[in-house]
């Protein structure tokens, strides 16, 4: 036999090595590693051995399209992203059309092991029509994440990878940025920055120059925790594919900076009765200076982006020059010098007034990205000329405030997504921009599967692969549910800012029009319909203890109860106060309520406890932390989801229960005590203001609604997490109790 020839081996395998390296199907391991990672955290041990994940660039298309392909490999299912984010996507889709398996907030960690992952017959490849998939609002960081640990911030990022998107907003560290923007570069003391900088709960409002300093002042301990958290996200987000929307300057500075650093700023009077930061006037020579110091802080804390949200006169903002073209020039020229010429400046359309579109021609063309916020309640492209020469995204606002109900567009999102789309060239984007999440699930999975489907779904059609999905497997009474489900809750047709609100929640009345100063509680839809979804429900041949099932059963006859609320308010509305059926009206009004509260105590999500105990826990991320601090975090979540602010900010200014909700816990002591007292002292409201009585609960202090003032007596009560109870014999002792 020859010998061979050790040289030519090493040549012939070196050869080979280069030839992988360069083939597209080749991942470099610290590319394809957080991919596999993220599926062992959502599935278990072993969860990354189900199926084989890969990258192929080449799948890109020529005019630069990201592409997934579901296809088999070695006798197992294979996923095959042209990049991270399709790759991620593409394990979504697999997981719910194939395995009929539904990850949402609901529940965020399966056992996949439990699972039967089959092998797909034939390739199946979804190409995306979205540049950009945007996801987040400020108001999602107080609403919804100020609460959040690391842990619970993992799983979002790895919710968020798995939906497709790609260009999340990320603020959190704003404080740290400002705090050493104050300290270092303009001679502030920690006093005096704590004054501006807002406490946990409302920093997305501060940020967006609305209020300063409300909810803190942050102990020393906090900066630390954020900067951390942070670089955790970021990093996160960027591993999976992501480049994070990280938050730029248009000119915000505390109230006092003209005084203290003898630059001229503008005052930008009151929000919702809050003193607002000044701004400083972006045509003024000291603009740019400013910008330059928070931009190189922004890059310390947070690192660079190709991203940056800025939105200088949201809300009422203004400038005296009224040279708002050459403002947003200014803006845009610092963002350009301190991040970059590749960087690109991303702004709400929210409300806008006339100057604002001004912003479309004073920045180049392609480097500013319009978010059309309320497309699908409120589009503007039409009004906007498709917000050309700039590029838009089609964004969806599903919830306002936190305010609990079951509520969606579906069937409006699937045509006007793909009908603006062919009508504006400009249009690059989708978007959910929620002011809070952890509702309704099924919207989202909607919405960010559009831009993968290439052309208008039949919204039946696709419910019914959810319902398949979502609890595991196909059952006849389960699509007819969802059929329901579709053509009631989730088919809000107008501009309704979120679900239509819940009369158990308002401040006692016979004649409740809302609970929150801009929302409503027509019902848009037959309540029967809804009725009748739930009875197929529980007639369903499906694992009652299924996570998703369990929740769905929970939702939904919690909305039930919420439109039969409004029902017994009219009727009590109409009969006499001193008849007998007031009476058992009143009765069974009252009874409905701590029916209701019970109800939801049977799941963790709908908890009061779940909100305020994962605040208390944000403390034990860093060590030396007290009772105290865990006191002042629970302040801070009991207050922004009942008062909001102070007496003025609640009662002048409406703030006062926009961000209700119908929890275990609040309903038994919060809503309920105002009720009672109403109905026991002959519908009268209590004394003074309902005010004083909402500060005392959110104060852990004795409510008292005959006193006029806050009382002084502590009742401190802690509300646990934790389920108790069953839910569908909940469920089914309500149905009956009520003969629904």
């Amino acid at each position: 036999m020859k010998k061979l020839n050790p040289m030519k081996i090493k040549t012939v395998l070196l050869i080979l090595l280069s030839l992988i390296a360069y083939s597209p199907l080749y991942a470099h391991p610290s590319k394809i590693n957080p991919v596999n990672e993220l599926l062992e955290r959502i599935g278990g041990k072993g969860a990354s051995e189900r199926i084989t994940v890969s990258l192929d660039s080449s799948l890109t298309t020529a005019a630069g399209e990201e592409v997934f392909e579901i296809t088999s490999q070695n006798g197992k299912p294979c996923v095959i992203g042209s990049g991270i984010s399709a790759l991620t996507a593409g394990i979504n889709w697999y997981l719910n059309h194939y395995v009929h398996l539904n990850i949402s907030w609901n529940h965020l960690n399966w056992d996949f092991s439990k699972h039967s992952f089959p092998v797909p017959s034939k390739p199946e490849r979804h190409t995306c029509d979205a540049i950009y998939r945007y996801y987040l609002n400020y108001c999602t960081f107080g609403y919804s994440m100020a609460t959040w640990t690391w842990e619970r911030w993992e799983q979002e990022i790895d919710w968020m990878a798995l939906h497709g998107i790609n260009m999340p907003l990320q603020i959190v560290g704003l404080d740290v940025v400002w705090k050493r923007v104050l300290e270092k570069d303009f001679n502030y003391s920690t006093e005096e920055a704590n004054n501006f900088i807002a406490g946990p709960a409302f920093q997305a409002w501060w940020g967006m120059n609305n209020l300063e300093g409300w909810g803190g002042p942050n102990p020393e301990w906090w900066y630390e925790r954020q900067l951390n958290l942070a670089r955790k996200i970021i990093q996160r987000e960027k591993e999976l594919g992501m480049e994070p929307v990280l938050p730029g300057f248009c000119g915000m500075v505390p109230s006092n900076f003209e005084q203290k650093t003898g630059i001229k700023c503008q005052n930008q009077g009151t929000w919702c009765s809050f003193v607002r930061p000044m701004i400083l006037d972006p045509t003024s020579s000291s603009y740019t200076s400013v910008a330059e110091k928070y931009y190189a802080r922004l890059e310390e804390v947070m690192g660079k982006s190709l991203y940056y949200s800025m939105d200088p006169f949201h809300e009422g903002g203004r400038i005296q020059s009224g040279q708002y073209k050459e403002g947003y020039q200014t803006i845009f020229n610092a963002m350009n010098k301190c991040c970059g010429s590749e960087s690109k400046w991303v702004i709400q359309q929210w409300q806008w007034e006339d100057f604002q579109a001004l912003s479309l021609n004073a920045v180049p063309a392609g480097r500013l990205i319009v978010l059309d916020l309320f497309s699908d309640g409120n589009p503007a492209f039409e009004h906007y000329n498709g917000y050309a020469p700039q590029h838009a995204v089609y964004c969806s606002i599903p919830n306002f405030g936190g305010r609990t109900g079951f509520f969606g567009r579906i069937p409006r999102m699937g045509h006007d997504y793909f009908a603006f789309k062919e009508k504006y060239s400009q249009i690059k984007g989708i978007g959910a921009a929620p002011e809070a999440i952890e509702q309704t699930p099924v919207v989202y999975d909607f919405l960010f599967e559009l831009p993968w489907m290439g052309k208008e779904p039949d919204p039946v059609d696709w419910i019914m692969q959810y319902a398949d999905a979502r609890y595991g497997k196909e059952d006849v009474n389960v699509r007819e549910a969802w059929k329901l489900i579709l053509h009631s809750v989730l088919n809000n047709t107008d501009g309704l800012q979120g679900p239509h609100e819940s009369v158990m929640c308002a401040r006692p009345s016979l004649e409740v029009k809302s609970v929150s100063s801009w929302g409503g509680t027509r019902i848009f839809y037959k309540p029967e319909m809804l009725i009748q979804a739930l009875k197929l429900l529980l007639d369903a041949d499906v694992n009652p203890n299924h996570p998703n099932y369990s929740y769905d059963l929970c939702d939904i006859t919690r909305q039930v109860l919420s439109d039969y609320s409004k029902s017994l308010l009219e009727q009590l509305n109409v009969c006499g106060k001193e008849s007998i059926e007031f009476q058992k009206l009143k009765a069974k009004f009252l009874e409905l309520i701590l029916d209701t509260d019970q109800l939801l105590g049977t799941n963790e999500n709908f908890r009061l406890g779940h909100w305020t105990e994962r605040a208390r826990d944000i403390a034990s991320e860093m060590n030396s932390t007290t009772s105290m601090d865990r006191d002042w975090l629970e302040l801070n979540a009991r207050l922004l989801i009942t008062t909001w602010g102070d007496k003025d900010n609640s009662d002048k200014s409406g703030l006062r229960d926009y961000s209700y909700r119908q929890w275990q816990g609040l309903l038994k002591d919060y809503y309920y005590p105002r009720w009672e007292y109403f109905f026991d002292h002959d519908l009268q409201s209590a004394a003074g203001s309902w005010f004083y009585g909402e500060w005392e609960w959110a104060h852990n202090l004795k409510i008292d609604f005959s006193f006029e003032g806050v009382t002084t007596e502590k009742n401190v009560i802690r509300y646990s997490p934790e389920k108790e109870g069953n839910t569908m014999q909940e469920v089914k002792r309500i149905l009956k109790k009520y003969a629904f």
